[in-house]
């Protein structure tokens, strides 16, 4: 398998895969473009064809074609594997399995359900009243088919009949995707699904890894719940899905906004008045596996929760979540309907209006605090502050927050830096604060960091000068990955194509290998000199840090009157100048 992925890798274009996403515009080595993956206006996303990689320099999304894929359609890696192994015309050889594996079977099985579910519903007699029923509601033979509704009958056995008795799969499997009950410890099975519409549950790639049941109102009895889901199965995750995202994900790409409804009607109700960037959650709480789902492919989120305090209280859960993807939030607030399916399904235009002239989710809290509470009175600003301040000490921009503690500001009629104070001080009782020598640790570091990069960057393009710089760093050693690599080319490097070389970089270095190739954008290849140059500089910094190290030691030292450490640690620090003089020296 590990070498059909690099067979798939080596024979698929990543510049044309990619482009079918982005307009790509060659600029030297490299193919720039606006990154697909957060908003921008300045181009900082580039491919290279002869690494096979992407890279982000505005918002860090990297890797390989695979990646790509998985991230733009938000898939999973078999499902980009098989795609992209067709395009190339690989043929991949499946691992080996006991009996064809459990997880394939438990999606065969999930798909002949869903299969037979809708076939009952489109064609079978059984599925007459629920036809009905959906049409009432404005949903089209065309809608059912998108969305593969289906309808259960209500017989204890129509899917033991046909999937275990007419297809021959077990009563095991059956029961571990949540499609049959056991009657008792030792009994026989029954259909878990009866007298309901059924709505598969798909994945990112379409498959079907569970299912919703609406009870039918003709068939509903005083103590069965309205609607049943599958139980959580190796396949379903509940808090991983969004219903509709498989139908959806191409106009949330296109819009770079999702909008989230609570359940199936209001989302297929939303995607038929012209709402395609349409996903419900199933629920009303928001997930951060959801979030990362929808963030892959949008920067936006517009909720649209019932106009309840269920709702409400949804709403605000989700705020925190957002903030830490870099996603902003509107709210879709309700009127003329008492959820997003009645409004869509009464007024189409009403719907799309009510989409467009979303608020900010800042604003609708701020709004709902004032019509809670008093703003007239010092209790109810009390209160209201209270209410606000917590969410916009969420805000990651510090701008965007003093914008929206002004507004607030302006509202309850004090200055603003009053609201600011009290930001500040939720803000401070979540963090502790960094101490200073941390802070400048961490500095140091990250320039370390970048300048190794650099080098790496300039010494792939010029090979030869390896040569030259490699004896310097004799007794000097870089840490992290970026300190391997640069290690290796010192001891690997030499005049041959990229991509040539790139093959024998080992694979787990691969990657910083192809970022600090494409940070190097210039259409030149690099001079000898400014190798050179990268090297010393990175070099010195180096022997900088090492030297504080050494200079803390050794004040420890005078102050436990310790001489014969002292001199000890003297001799280091002599070598360590010495060391540098040299490599100043050699840039003459």
């Amino acid at each position: 398998m590990e070498d059909q992925v690099e067979e798939i890798k080596r024979k698929t274009d990543i510049v044309g895969v990619v482009g079918s996403y982005v307009a790509l515009k060659k600029m030297g080595r490299h193919h720039k473009g606006l990154c697909p993956f957060h908003s921008e206006k300045t181009p900082s996303f580039m491919v290279n064809e002869e690494m096979g990689l992407y890279k982000c320099f505005g918002c860090g999304a990297g890797g390989d074609v695979i990646k790509f894929l998985m991230e733009i359609e938000g898939i999973e890696f078999r499902e980009a594997l098989e795609r992209l192994a067709e395009k190339a015309g690989v043929k991949l050889v499946s691992r080996r399995r006991d009996d064809n594996d459990e997880r394939t079977k438990m999606l065969e099985v999930m798909d002949l359900a869903a299969r037979y579910y809708h076939w009952l519903l489109m064609e079978g007699n059984a599925g007459e009243a629920a036809r009905e029923y959906l049409r009432g509601r404005k949903i089209n033979e065309k809608l059912m088919e998108t969305f593969n509704i289906g309808f259960a009958m209500q017989s204890w056995e129509g899917v033991v009949n046909y999937l275990i008795k007419k297809k021959g799969y077990s009563e095991e499997l059956l029961e571990k995707v949540g499609l049959v009950s056991r009657k008792s410890k030792d009994g026989g099975v029954y259909d878990k699904f009866r007298g309901r519409i059924m709505f598969p549950l798909q994945d990112a790639g379409g498959k079907v890894v569970g299912f919703t049941g609406r009870i039918l109102p003709s068939l509903a009895k005083d103590d069965e719940p309205k609607y049943m889901n599958s139980p959580e199965t190796a396949l379903y995750h509940k808090s991983r899905m969004l219903y509709g995202f498989f139908q959806a994900k191409k106009a949330v790409r296109e819009k770079r906004r999702a909008i989230l409804v609570e359940g199936q009607m209001d989302c297929i109700s939303s995607f038929a008045s012209g709402i395609t960037e349409t996903v419900a959650v199933g629920g009303t709480a928001l997930t951060e596996d959801q979030v990362e789902l929808l963030a892959r492919l949008a920067d936006k989120i517009y909720l649209s929760m019932d106009a309840d305090e269920a709702g409400s209280v949804a709403i605000k859960r989700s705020v925190e979540l957002a903030e830490k993807r870099g996603m902003s939030i509107k709210v879709v607030q309700i009127e003329g309907g008492k959820d997003p399916d009645e409004i869509a399904r009464k007024s189409p235009e009403k719907w799309r209006e009510l989409v467009e002239k979303s608020v900010d989710v800042y604003e609708f809290i701020m709004t709902a605090a004032f019509k809670k509470f008093d703003a007239t009175k010092v209790e109810g600003i009390k209160k209201i502050t209270e209410e606000v301040v917590p969410f916009l000490a969420k805000i990651e921009n510090g701008v965007v927050r003093e914008v929206w503690a002004k507004r607030l500001a302006d509202k309850i009629g004090v200055a603003t830096k009053g609201v600011i104070g009290e930001i500040e001080k939720k803000i401070s009782g979540k963090q502790e604060t960094k101490n200073t020598s941390e802070e400048r640790g961490e500095v140091e570091e990250k320039r370390i960091v970048k300048l190794a990069r650099r080098l790496i960057g300039l010494l792939i393009l010029r090979q030869e000068a390896v040569k030259v710089v490699a004896p310097w760093f004799g007794g000097v050693s870089v840490a992290g990955a970026e300190g391997k690599l640069i290690t290796w080319l010192l001891e690997n490097g030499e005049n041959q194509p990229v991509d040539e070389l790139v093959k024998n970089i080992p694979e787990e270095l691969r990657e910083v290998a192809g970022e600090a190739y494409m940070a190097e954008d210039s259409e030149e290849v690099p001079g000898q000199k400014e190798v050179e140059e990268a090297a010393v500089q990175l070099l010195r910094e180096i022997i900088r840090d090492r030297k504080k190290e050494i200079m803390e030691e050794m004040n420890l030292a005078r102050r436990e009157k310790n001489e014969e450490k002292e001199d000890e640690i003297f001799a280091k620090l002599n070598e360590l100048n010495k060391k540098e003089s040299k490599i100043i020296a050699f840039l003459g």
